[in-house]
């Protein structure tokens, strides 16, 4: 599993740019909270019988709206968890059931997490190896400076 950390000295803008721009827009989102004056709770599952079957999950690009309006009414997040998902994940590698890049806020710290699922059974790690480049490279690609999280 990859851990990473961006830059403490790019937490704010990087936070500006996930809640105001299009960075995360193309990731699905599994699932996001938020801790202000209380504790909030979002499934990014489509609940709409048109939803297409391959993609049930919101794309960050139609739930961030919901997110900052959140946050702008109310203080600074003291937590913010997100899962974002890729929404094509065996564009990634044959074996890849989901993909998931977990966002986590607190403290003025951002860090994420990757992880896998796979569709069968295999003990080789190139599943693994696979979408960690690809969250490096996608966040290299985004300006995001990021560190191995390895305390």
């Amino acid at each position: 599993m990859l851990s990473l950390k961006i830059d403490e000295t790019a937490v704010k803008e990087f936070m500006n740019r996930l809640l105001r721009g299009d960075l995360f827009d193309t990731l699905s989102v599994r699932a996001a909270e938020l801790t202000l004056a209380t504790h909030i709770a979002i499934s990014g599952k489509l609940e709409n019988e048109n939803a297409p079957e391959a993609a049930p999950f919101s794309a960050w690009g139609d739930m961030r709206p919901l997110v900052y309006d959140l946050i702008k009414r109310g203080t600074k997040p003291k937590l913010m968890k997100i899962i974002f998902s890729h929404p094509a994940p065996a564009d990634i590698h044959t074996n890849a059931a989901a993909l998931f890049l977990n966002l986590i806020y607190e403290k003025d710290t951002v860090t994420f997490t990757a992880a896998t699922a796979q569709r069968e059974f295999a003990l080789d790690k190139t599943l693994d190896a696979a979408w960690d480049t690809w969250v490096r490279e996608f966040l290299a690609k985004l300006g995001i400076t990021i560190t191995d999280n390895l305390e």
